[in-house]
């Protein structure tokens, strides 16, 4: 392994695998500073031109010029960074109908502010191109799944974010389009037709299709940002911390394991311990808020750090968190006088914290440290 490292560093290797990437770009590398941040700002802006002439016209000048490896990787750098302005626009809930000019629609919206929010919104002008950046993406995959086998496909840990990225996309696009067919066999029942569309959002079920085609898309927009990573493979300062990254993710992974198991050991025992006493919170507030007068009294029932250990679920959760330090020991607090029971929930609850944050934890900074170190070198 360094054997090859050695002869891939080598000045020679360098110099080769340089001149091939700036191939069609002669004296490109010894030109002024200035000059280079023009041609690559203008490679990018055009990327669109481009795209459709080597399309229409792969053989001519144009065409040639967009398969050089140094060009492509700017229109794609460019095509993407296009994606992610098209997804910020998307968060950012623009009115489309000012922005383009109608002045009916723009009349109507005025009269319904919470147009936009309502269940089953029809796609915006900025989403169908994300719809269509999106199928281009997953060609993209389906090609250099069909070119390089399945096998060193899932190799790359890159590509199967990509394919979890695409796939979330896909569910956020059908769940949307679940919705508004949803909402539209709504309005034409006479008895949901006055609710279905101008319903509340906070009056909307958990479950809603909208909600749910929401999340998605807010877990999609992460991953596709993360996938500016590999771009830094270009900078000769930046690369070598995307190599390190992409060791620390293994070791993650495997420290990921480990304190899975030692999570859920905790969990059951604390919710093995908690249950009961969750379950009479729970209770008491639910009876003692149909009783105004006696409400006050037993407010304390509803807080909810009684909550914390309801269920193996609550309690997985609650562990997980009091890793960043956001659990404290009042949530070990009984209203009973069952001190043993407290002391045994505080008890599990520090060798919980002595074995995830002193041992796992500081185990899992030196796997990355000794990750970095081995790439610097």
């Amino acid at each position: 392994m360094l054997l090859s490292f050695g002869f891939v560093a080598h000045p020679s290797c360098q110099q080769l695998l340089a001149a091939i990437w700036y191939d069609g770009l002669p004296g490109f590398r010894n030109r002024h500073i200035v000059f280079k941040l023009l041609l690559t700002l203008l490679v990018a802006v055009s990327f669109p031109i481009l795209s459709v002439i080597y399309l229409v016209a792969p053989k001519s000048c144009l065409g040639n010029l967009a398969r050089k490896p140094f060009i492509k990787f700017l229109c794609h750098s460019a095509s993407y960074c296009f994606f992610l302005f098209l997804l910020i626009l998307a968060s950012q809930r623009i009115d489309y109908n000012h922005l383009f000019g109608s002045s009916e629609n723009s009349s109507a919206a005025e009269l319904d502010p919470d147009q936009k929010e309502r269940r089953g919104p029809p796609p915006t002008p900025v989403e169908w191109a994300i719809l269509a950046w999106v199928i281009g993406l997953i060609w993209v995959e389906i090609k250099q799944l069909w070119d390089c086998g399945l096998h060193e496909y899932c190799h790359n840990l890159w590509n199967i974010l990509d394919f979890i990225t695409n796939s979330l996309y896909m569910c956020t696009f059908a769940l949307r389009t679940v919705a508004y067919f949803q909402v539209e066999a709504e309005m034409r029942d006479p008895r949901l037709q006055h609710i279905a569309r101008h319903l509340q959002r906070r009056d909307w079920d958990a479950w809603d299709p909208t909600l749910i085609s929401e999340c998605f898309f807010a877990t999609a927009n992460i991953f596709s940002s993360l996938k500016l990573v590999p771009i830094f493979t270009f900078n000769p300062h930046l690369g070598p911390l995307k190599i390190s990254l992409g060791r620390m993710v293994i070791d993650i992974l495997k420290f990921f394991l480990l304190y899975c198991l030692v999570l859920f050991a905790f969990a059951c025992g604390l919710n093995q311990l908690f249950w009961y006493y969750a379950a009479m919170r729970q209770q008491e507030c639910d009876s003692f808020k149909s009783n105004p007068e006696r409400f006050g009294a037993m407010q304390e029932s509803c807080d909810h750090k009684y909550r914390s250990f309801a269920s193996l679920f609550n309690t997985l959760e609650t562990l997980f968190w009091a890793l960043f330090g956001l659990i404290d020991l009042n949530h070990f607090v009984l209203k009973e006088d069952h001190s043993l029971t407290e002391w045994t929930g505080k008890t599990i609850f520090g060798s919980y914290s002595c074995c995830a944050i002193v041992v796992l934890l500081n185990m899992l900074i030196a796997m990355m440290s000794n990750s970095y170190q081995y790439i610097s070198v």
